[in-house]
């Protein structure tokens, strides 16, 4: 985008990311609801308390283990090694997501919910860091990606200390682990160009990830919509697609002087 220069995008990002910073500190303490564990769906079947809720979560091993059997060979570990680690971390965040969430939705309770967001975490700042490497510099994302998943980690950490203490646990820190890449990644794409085709596959990952927020705020309508099928159950559903989609834009993709986003 040549309207805009380069040093003035990179501004834009800073100054989104230090207001949402500034107005999560203001909001806080920002708090989940407090029916927050009282699911549409809590049928047990087969002995498995909460059973669609933890078997639907399925995709997300099965599209983990899926990228992880690719990445001994794909084509990207070796046009761009600064990216070579990431898309390991992000496919192993998804792995973890299906044991974290299972065990959650097994067992809901705080404690299981910091296991649930812990590998949630992982996958999103990964893929963050996925994209600013791949639109913005190679290294970007190398170089943040430790901090930022640390920060990510101690931010889950923090709300399940302040619901230990307050019964009412702060998500003002871990908001922005969401919410920033949300805001970030389709202003990234817009505004940067990559080397790589196929980028349009983030915003179909985005797109299922929004998706899936709604259906997690629907979950008794869709519940009684559908039939049986809850909106929790269909947020794995959706977010487990949101990981297909990364998967096949990084199998599809090349590198070359023309490919944009």
């Amino acid at each position: 985008m040549t309207g805009i220069s380069y040093a003035s995008r990179l501004r834009l990002l800073l100054i989104i990311a230090i207001t949402l910073a500034i107005l999560a500190f203001y909001f806080s303490p920002i708090t989940q609801s407090r029916n927050f564990y009282d699911y549409a769906d809590q049928r047990t079947f087969l002995g498995v308390s909460n059973f669609f809720n933890v078997i639907s979560n399925l995709p997300f091993l099965l599209v983990g283990l899926l990228g992880l059997k690719r990445c001994r060979t794909h084509h990207l570990n070796a046009i761009e090694p600064k990216i070579r680690l990431l898309y390991p971390s992000f496919f192993i965040g998804l792995v973890a997501a299906f044991f974290g969430s299972s065990y959650y939705h097994l067992v809901p309770n705080a404690f299981t919910l910091m296991l649930d967001r812990i590998p949630i975490t992982i996958a999103f700042i990964t893929l963050y860091c996925i994209v600013l490497s791949e639109y913005i510099k190679p290294a970007i994302g190398y170089r943040i990606v430790i901090p930022a998943t640390l920060y990510g980690l101690l931010s889950v950490v923090y709300w399940y200390a302040t619901d230990v203490i307050n019964g009412r646990g702060d998500l003002s820190a871990y908001v922005l682990v969401q919410v920033i890449p949300i805001i970030h990644l389709p202003l990234i794409i817009g505004l940067f160009t990559s080397p790589f085709s196929h980028g349009c596959y983030y915003l179909y990952a985005l797109l299922a990830y929004v998706l899936a927020k709604w259906a997690e705020s629907n979950d008794e309508q869709l519940y009684a919509l559908l039939g049986g099928v809850s909106g929790h159950s269909v947020k794995h559903l959706l977010a487990a697609l949101g990981g297909y989609m990364i998967y096949l834009g990084w199998i599809k993709r090349v590198k070359n002087t023309t490919a944009g986003s």
